[in-house]
């Protein structure tokens, strides 16, 4: 069925759109992720939200979701242009020609030409795609490191400088910038924090660390107890590191959970089980306090005179921080966006002074609140620079697969119709006229039914980077794509052809 030399001459015919479309697609995808600026994101999808542009930018607050608009519109597009201008030439641009004439002249069999073109574009679209994921892969690398292991983010950058290590080794042992004085300011500095917010972020980012060491560990473990267990759903095994954040006494039940956990602490077993057992009272405790807060009417006039006038909660947060920002402004001369941008200054005694009048609470909330605001701000960096290399793998293969599916409709087409310019309006209108309803999609909310006029969202990268359900979605694609190419095959080795 394959002939050689009708692979090589696809080859000699294609090969500069192929490589125009790779290095394209490659160079846009790796800006794309070299040019990411995680905070700077985050500011727009909040300022956007309400707006017919908040369902693109939302997804921009992590460094996968920024490239979500890439594998829906610029890789799709890319690859249209490919795979229908490719189909054709490969075709009916040969039979409107006459080329195929001598081509079919050969001792090679009509089947083996067909079977052979259709195997070029399919090798070259997987070869397209595979190669742009490998250069997404390598700039990420290069520029986070967060393929291999954890975000190498700014203060691990600046702590390293001064510890003289490496930046890889740092970003494994976070414990060690808690050591060095002069690291940590450098460090604090690097994520415009002072030192007091800093050090709460450090600790913060080193036992969720640890819990996510502990999570794979006891995960692996409940695998292989339930290995044979049949009412057990994959849901059901997994254990996360938010359930560990809610529950911690679940890593007192593994050995290798505490060992993973006190690696990462840079401490003892010992060490790492007693911290566990304190987190575990802390969060007794807590539930105790917010239980009494709710139910406990007693003594009210001694709490009234011994608490402050305003109490921080998670529903008033955001507007107290607001005002602080605003007096904060106000008395220093300074812009509210610079003050958003470097906390640091609420903590000014001048400051101090006017949030308190502007808001009611003590100087001491103040404080918290900035700490909490600045420890916020640093997790959620940090959050939007981890790499999930699973989704990453599934995006790659998802966006081949639908390329897949839109060149097994350009090359049907290619087969079916013997003039160039009906297979190109049918072959190339139809995956374009998908790519529309994309469009449309993306810039609006009530446009669920459209999802059903287009063979796009069967990649529905939103499950994808949710670890939702998507496999099916792409079990149809792959079964697009088989379809319309044996149909394909079938209608160029029966028909016939004006030769």
């Amino acid at each position: 069925m394959f002939s050689k030399p009708i692979f090589k001459q696809s080859i000699r015919s294609n090969w500069k759109l192929w490589v125009i479309i790779t290095i394209v697609a490659s160079v846009i995808l790796s800006g794309f992720i070299m040019g990411y600026d995680a905070a700077g994101y985050a500011s727009i999808a909040a300022a956007s939200e309400g707006t017919v542009f908040s369902n693109i930018l939302s997804s921009m607050t992590s460094l996968l979701g920024s490239l979500e608009n890439f594998y829906k519109l610029i890789a799709v597009i890319l690859g249209i242009v490919y795979v229908v201008f490719t189909a054709n030439n490969l075709v009916v641009n040969e039979v409107d020609s006459g080329s195929m004439a001598y081509t079919l002249s050969t001792p090679i069999k009509r089947s083996s030409v067909i079977f052979t073109k259709s195997l070029y574009l399919i090798v070259s679209v997987v070869l397209m795609y595979a190669i742009v994921s490998v250069a997404g892969l390598g700039a990420s690398q290069l520029k986070y490191g967060n393929v291999t292991g954890y975000a190498i983010t700014d203060d691990v950058t600046a702590a390293a400088d001064v510890l003289n290590v490496k930046e890889r080794y740092l970003s494994e042992r976070l414990y060690l910038i808690k050591e060095d004085e002069r690291a940590m300011r450098e460090a604090a500095v690097a994520r415009n924090m002072d030192t007091e917010a800093y050090a709460i972020y450090l600790a913060d980012a080193i036992k969720y660390r640890s819990y996510e060491e502990a999570a794979v560990i006891i995960t692996n473990e409940r695998r292989d107890r339930y290995a044979g267990d049949k009412d057990m759903t994959k849901d059901d095994i997994e254990i996360t590191t938010d359930e560990l954040v809610q529950n911690p006494a679940m890593i007192l039940e593994s050995n290798d959970a505490l060992a993973a956990g006190a690696r990462v602490q840079g401490g003892s077993i010992n060490d790492y089980h007693q911290f566990i057992v304190e987190e575990i009272a802390a969060l007794e405790l807590k539930k105790n306090a917010d239980a009494k807060a709710t139910t406990n009417e007693e003594k009210k006039d001694t709490e009234t005179q011994t608490q402050p006038q305003v109490v921080v909660t998670p529903d008033n947060t955001e507007h107290l921080l607001q005002a602080v920002v605003d007096s904060t402004s106000r008395t220093l001369g300074i812009k509210s966006s610079q003050i958003s941008d470097n906390l640091t200054l609420i903590k000014d005694p001048k400051a101090l002074q006017a949030a308190t009048e502007a808001t009611g609470l003590s100087q001491e909330q103040v404080v918290v609140l900035a700490n909490q605001a600045m420890v916020s701000g640093a997790r959620s960096v940090d959050k939007a620079m981890e790499f999930d290399v699973e989704a990453y793998f599934w995006l790659s293969i998802g966006l081949a697969l639908l390329i897949l599916a839109m060149s097994a409709i350009a090359f049907f087409a290619s087969t079916l119709f013997n003039h160039t310019g009906l297979a190109l309006a049918i072959g190339g209108g139809v995956p374009f006229a998908f790519f529309m309803i994309t469009m449309v999609r993306q810039l609006m909310d009530s446009t669920d039914a459209l999802k059903y006029l287009t063979i796009t969202s069967l990649f529905d990268t939103d499950a994808i980077l949710t670890n939702g359900e998507f496999g099916w979605g792409l079990v149809a694609l792959a079964a697009i794509s088989v379809v319309l190419y044996a149909a394909a095959n079938v209608i160029f080795t029966k028909k016939d052809l004006p030769l």
